[in-house]
């Protein structure tokens, strides 16, 4: 009876076949100093990375990017001590797709491209924006986004 145990143990263990093994790294998205009297927007970029060590068979992946402390993709902002700066993060060059979690008009990234290979990676440009002419105090500000991959 023993034995039986020990295996049945062991099967509930054993990883299942077929699914990818990944992870998520990004960098820092840094704005620079913003200057509240310039009429353009102040735009910078940052870099998200799926890198899938192990797989088999073909899977979709999703990435969505959190709503930061503003807790609405709609109005993202960064702060220092109590004052606010307003921001967005785009899929897109063009600053026209919100990138979220696809829910209040924000877009994810998904594919399949990498998930089967075996080191496999995919890098994903983030495109941020501070709108031009907000009047801020002067400060530091940062905001934490949380990316989410889903498997």
């Amino acid at each position: 009876m023993t034995r039986r145990l020990a295996l049945a143990a062991l099967i509930l263990l054993a990883p299942a076949t077929g699914q990818a093994a990944c992870t998520v790294s990004a960098s820092g998205l840094a704005f620079g100093v913003y200057n509240a009297t310039f009429t353009t927007p102040t735009d910078s970029t940052a870099t998200v990375t799926l890198s899938c060590s192990a797989a088999s068979g073909t899977g979709a992946y999703a990435i969505a990017l959190g709503a930061g402390g503003g807790g609405s993709y709609a109005g993202r902002r960064m702060s220092s001590g109590s004052s606010i700066l307003p921001y967005q993060l785009y899929l897109d060059a063009a600053h026209s797709q919100i990138w979220g979690d696809g829910s209040g008009g924000s877009s994810i990234v998904t594919g399949t491209d990498n998930i089967p290979q075996v080191g496999g990676t995919s890098t994903y440009q983030v495109y941020g924006r501070i709108l031009a002419r907000q009047a801020v105090s002067p400060g530091a500000y940062t905001d934490v986004i949380v990316v989410t991959v889903t498997y």
